[in-house]
């Protein structure tokens, strides 16, 4: 065997020395690394609370907004008419009298054997003129000159009037109608070409169209007033109020506050107060170790803990919550007067029923109670999450005003920035370490085999080999 390194140190001792090296260069990188995956764990789970709060910051606009919370709503005592009510309706009641129903214009052909009957030898224009003073062409080509494709050519053209094939048991005729009500789309045909005589006179006759109904104007008295509109739908005869006709008659409309979309957005609101506290339970929980019942094939569950676990800020932030909802009072109601109550269990309860019966009462009293326990909830949202907090997000993005959250998940961002440079200057030099190690095992290498030559002389002299012992 010739003369080595090797013989003063086996490959496996030299590896034993450079892994331990390596091990103790790594051990306070493994505790920094471990201190990032918890503040990182840390960060995301502040993530999840802010997402949680921002959404219950936009439900907020739900109750603030006074479209909302000082809604309307119109009732009609019968069939006869609806009517929906905005915020900027004046409550009262209202009543409508001497109902007539606007009408569009029809008119009905002569008699065809059927659908497919030739109307004229060749092509033709249809002009339609309307008593508004506008008029609209349909152009007939010869092979369409039928009476069902007449009434393709005028549907297809779109120009105010509709057709239809009628049948009947002894043929078919062409109905043709406005599609407007009121005087104004009354409307006169004129044919030219193979359809001259296809026409109609307003106010006149025709051989070829009877007129089965007149268009016509509705007409009605408004609180006495008389009012004349040419559609039965979408009339807006006083601010924030619509009225559609449906019958012939009179009706009444009672216009007064109504709670129903108020309540709708108190009952998001409840849920997203909701999403927000469990979502703070969750991350700062403590759920103690399970043991497996005897003799049972189940292992030992152990502790498990939320990343916010002891961070005081947070866990106070729940009940900094639920106090503006047990603390509200205005105008001598409470919270729970209007259905926002707080159970057992920590969460908030919402009752529609509540909130119709006190709003009934006074819808003032209230408005001012929604408002306040708003302007408390936007207070401790923005001690939490900034000013800005309907902008926040789940990734921890920076709102106006910043906040307690917001700064605690900056200074864990900065934290872990810090600890990763860290971690990559330690892995640099216990790198560079490690390879110093390992090359000072050569260099000794490489000198105690250029040495063997001289070390075999000497051992000849003195009658022993290199590779003797001792």
């Amino acid at each position: 065997m010739s003369n080595s390194i090797s013989s003063l140190f086996s490959s496996a001792e030299i590896n034993l020395v450079v892994t331990q090296l390596e091990n103790r260069l790594d051990a306070p990188i493994t505790v920094e690394q471990n201190e990032v995956k918890a503040d990182q764990a840390q960060i995301s789970a502040l993530g999840s609370i802010q997402g949680a709060l921002s959404s219950l910051s936009s439900a907020l606009s739900g109750i603030s907004d006074p479209s909302t919370t000082n809604a309307k709503q119109a009732t009609v005592s019968n069939s006869n008419a609806t009517a929906s009510a905005t915020a900027s309706a004046a409550s009262g009641s209202f009543s409508l009298s001497n109902i007539v129903l606007a009408k569009p214009q029809k008119l009905l052909s002569t008699l065809f054997s059927s659908s497919g009957s030739k109307v004229g030898s060749g092509s033709g224009t249809l002009t339609f003129s309307f008593s508004d003073g506008d008029s609209e062409k349909v152009d007939i080509a010869s092979g369409s000159a039928t009476v069902s494709g007449i009434a393709k050519a005028i549907n297809a053209a779109d120009v105010g009037v509709t057709a239809s094939v009628v049948q009947s048991g002894s043929g078919v005729f062409l109905s043709l109608q406005s599609e407007k009500t009121g005087s104004g789309d009354a409307f006169s045909l004129s044919g030219t070409g193979s359809l001259s005589k296809f026409s109609f006179s307003k106010g006149g006759s025709s051989s070829d169209f009877s007129q089965t109904q007149a268009a016509s104007d509705a007409k009605f008295d408004f609180n006495g007033a008389q009012i004349v509109e040419p559609s039965n739908s979408g009339l807006n005869i006083v601010q924030g109020l619509t009225i559609n006709l449906v019958a012939s008659g009179s009706a009444d409309i009672q216009v007064g506050s109504s709670s129903q979309n108020l309540s709708s957005s108190l009952s998001k609101f409840a849920a997203q107060f909701n999403n927000a506290l469990s979502e703070i339970a969750k991350q700062t929980a403590f759920k103690p170790a399970s043991s497996s019942a005897s003799g049972g094939s189940g292992a030992s569950g152990k502790a498990q803990t939320g990343p916010l676990l002891g961070d005081v800020q947070i866990e106070q932030l729940s009940q900094a919550l639920l106090s503006t909802i047990a603390s509200a009072a205005a105008s001598s109601i409470s919270a729970a007067s209007i259905g926002l109550t707080i159970g057992s269990g920590g969460s908030l309860s919402f009752s529609s029923s509540a909130l119709t019966s006190a709003f009934a009462t006074n819808p003032t009293a209230v408005n001012n109670l929604v408002q306040k326990i708003e302007q408390n909830v936007k207070n401790v949202l923005s001690g939490a999450i900034g000013s800005g907090s309907e902008a926040g997000s789940g990734s921890g993005s920076g709102a106006a005003g910043g906040g307690t959250v917001q700064a605690e998940d900056s200074s864990l961002k900065n934290t872990v920035s810090s600890l990763n440079q860290e971690i990559s200057a330690q892995k640099t030099l216990a790198a560079l370490q490690v390879q110093t190690l390992e090359q000072n095992f050569t260099d000794a290498e490489s000198l105690f085999n250029a040495e063997a030559p001289t070390l075999d002389f000497l051992s000849s002299l003195s009658g022993t080999t290199g590779n003797s012992a001792g």
